[in-house]
Order: C-alpha cells, then structure tokens, then sequence
C-alpha cells in the first residue's frame, strides 16, 4: 500500500517501523521518504507501507475494488492477472523485464538421456513456443532463442527459437530410446498451465506428460524441472544468469559440470574491454543453443494489479522499487 505522506537508510527512503522488507517476522514496514536524499528528481513525497499480513488474493481483490487497502500487488501468476476482474479503480500492469522461463534437463542420473544433446534439441523441437506461451501463461511473455531478450545486452541478432519440428523431435526421440515415454515436469504450481500446454504439445509426438509441484519432494527420476529467473545486472547477463544454471557455483545446475561453459565464463572474466566484452556473452547464448543446453521457453512479464490512483513504474531487474511511483492527482 502506498500511504499518503506523513530510520535508517541512505536511498530514496528510509525504514522507520518494521525489521527488513524481506523479513517474514515483520508484519508492517513502513518507509518514509528520505529528506536528505541526494538527487532531487528521485526524492519521494509518499510513504511507503509493505502489508506482509493482507494475502494475495485479498490484496488483487482491494485493488479491483478500490476500497483503498492496497495500490499495488506485486509477483502475479499469469491465471491471477488473466482473471482480474474488469474494474474502474485498477488494472492489470506489465513489464517486460529481463526474465526468462526455462526447463533445466535432469542429467544427475548416470544412465540419463537428457545427457546426449540430440535428446535435448529433439525436446525444444517438440515444443511450439507461441503455442505454450498463449494457452499456457495467456500471452503475458516473449519467446525467446535462449537466456536474453532481443535488444538487450548480449542478444546475438542472427538467433532464432528453435522451430517447431514435430517429425524430427518424434524420429531422434525414438532413436534415443524415449518415444512413447511419460516425462516428468517438476515446476511452481504458478506454471502448471505451461506444462499442461507442454504436454499438449508431447502427445503430438506420442509421449506423455506428467506434472509435479516444485513443493513437493521431486522424484529422482524427473526429466525437466522449469525455473523462473531473472538478471538484476545493467549488462552482465552470464555471471547473474547463464551461472546460475550451468557454472561451477550454480545453484540450479541439475548435471555435471560443463567445461567448455566454464572456459567461456572464464574468457569473458578476462575479456575487460567493450565490444569484444559483449562478443563472449553472444557466444555463449550461442553455446547455450547449438548444446540446447535446456528447454528453452519464453521471457515471461512481470505482473502487477495496479490501482487507478497512482502512476506506478516497474523495473527491468524485477526489483520493488518504487521511487518513481507517484500518487496521481
């Protein structure tokens, strides 16, 4: 809720009730504007309240019905923005963030098919993208060729998605011994209508398609397990991102290590000049496509139930920034 204007900290706000925006202990933080913040066309005129005890669902409910509660709701499925009800005091906002929406292949298993990259490429062939994207999320993304968005920091302008194939998918899919298999999806009850959508898609060629919620304990024999990810970096997309997945370090890894990733991380750590710097983060992404390294899907938008009463301004790293949101009027 942005509260009307009525400590500690040096940016555009100061905390002045409650222990941490992040802390789940806290069931009001408030944030007054910072009177001595430096740069006057940052300077905020509102207070900032972070209700940590209104839900979700309650707080997209105050903004279509402008009772005041609540401004601005942020993290929205794709169903809870698609099923927001028509209303004069709000709206559904998007943002086409720097996100993606990817399947990690499970490789942990020794005798695992995902480790041969026919396998994976055969898979991202089976999927139609704007396909999933529509029917699964209900258009609220972009497809993409791998980690980054067109335009952005490090896109190679000569990728493409992988096409849609269905006779080769289903023919080296076969090949590989999967072809008429159930394949496990582990996902966020958030994406259980891309995977149904996913699904679709498998039984063209002839397999099945189980779902698992990402809550529950995976079973040690799943095949794809989708991630929601996003790079807070102004342009340094492979060490917060690209990492995550397939680095050394990562933390979403689902496989080996890959040593021909890591001496393409390694290069770009010691490339410190533009634009040779920007040319190892293209050949990664090219990497990341000619391995088919995971599933690739789409850049899902940020989604915000927004009221009527202010003008509010996301942000491209997905952070809750608010100091260029205004009070209208």
């Amino acid at each position: 809720m942005i509260d009307a204007p009525g400590p500690w900290g040096t940016g555009p706000f100061v905390l002045t009730e409650g222990v941490s925006l992040i802390d789940s202990r806290s069931d009001r933080v408030v944030m007054e504007p910072n009177e001595t913040y430096w740069n006057p066309d940052r300077k905020p005129t509102v207070r900032i309240v972070y209700d940590n005890v209104i839900g979700k669902a309650e707080g997209i409910k105050s903004v279509a019905a402008g009772d005041g509660r609540v401004d601005v709701v942020f993290d929205l499925t794709p169903d809870e923005a698609h099923a927001f009800p028509a209303s004069e005091h709000g709206k559904i906002q998007t943002k086409k963030a720097k996100t993606i929406l990817t399947g990690v292949f499970n490789e942990n298993r020794p005798d695992s098919p995902w480790r041969n990259p026919e396998a994976r490429r055969a898979l991202n062939l089976a999927i139609d993208r704007e396909f999933v994207l529509h029917q699964g999320a209900h258009g609220y993304g972009t497809v993409i060729p791998a980690f980054i968005q067109p335009g952005r920091y490090g896109a190679d302008p000569e990728m493409k998605p992988f096409p849609h194939d269905t006779e080769a998918a289903k023919r080296t899919l076969e090949a590989a011994g999967i072809g008429g298999r159930e394949l496990v999806f582990v996902a966020s009850p958030a994406w259980e209508g891309v995977v149904a959508a996913i699904g679709q898609c498998l039984a063209k060629i002839g397999l099945g398609c189980r779902f698992v919620s990402a809550k529950e304990e995976p079973p040690e024999e799943f095949d794809v397990k989708l991630e929601w990810y996003f790079d807070w970096t102004p342009q340094y997309p492979v060490a917060c991102v690209h990492r995550e997945f397939f680095g050394k370090d990562a933390t979403l890894r689902q496989g080996p290590e890959d040593p021909d990733f890591d001496a393409l991380y390694d290069k770009l750590l010691h490339t410190p000049h533009e634009p040779q710097q920007e040319e190892v983060v293209r050949a990664v992404e090219r990497y990341l496509q000619d391995q088919a390294k995971a599933l690739f899907l789409y850049a899902p938008y940020t989604l915000f139930a927004v009221s009527d009463r202010v003008a509010f301004t996301p942000y491209d790293t997905c952070m809750s920034e608010l100091a260029e949101t205004r009070i209208k009027g």
